[in-house]
């Protein structure tokens, strides 16, 4: 009959491999750094929010009383929503790039053209599908 049981020189000597591992990475002042970046890009992130929410009143009273959108405060909000995705985007580890102010602040070049793109293709107009005929119950085709 064969032992199943593992093998106790096998574990001894993978655990110090992994403990050394993690003191390594707790030493790395690179990962506290972070740590420090990532603090204060939340705060910023709370502080755009709020400056968020005043953007979209006043496009929102600007839209109410003038009918129209106001095209400075639109691209400002493009580039806040974009300064926003940066944030996410370095605080969950998917970039490595930091956002404003270590790093530039967005364009809203990107998003300008996009919009322009989208007023000059004609959309087509959806086709309208033939409503399916349904059934007449037998008791009406009977009666008829």
């Amino acid at each position: 009959m064969t032992d199943l049981s593992t093998n106790p020189s096998t574990e001894a000597s993978t655990e110090p491999s992994t403990k050394e591992a993690f003191k390594e990475h707790v030493k790395d002042p690179s990962i506290w750094k972070r740590l420090l970046f990532m603090i204060m890009f939340g705060i910023l992130y709370s502080a755009a929010e709020v400056v968020l929410c005043v953007v979209v009143l006043f496009q929102f009273l600007n839209v109410l009383i003038t009918g129209s959108k106001n095209d400075k405060v639109l691209a400002f909000g493009a580039q806040l929503s974009t300064y926003a995705y940066q944030i996410f985007r370095y605080l969950t580890f998917n970039s490595e790039e930091q956002p404003f102010p270590i790093g530039d602040w967005p364009s809203d070049k990107a998003l300008a053209e996009k919009t322009a793109a989208r007023k000059t293709v004609a959309r087509k107009p959806a086709a309208k599908k033939a409503a399916p005929k349904t059934a007449k119950p037998a008791a009406e085709t009977a009666t008829e």
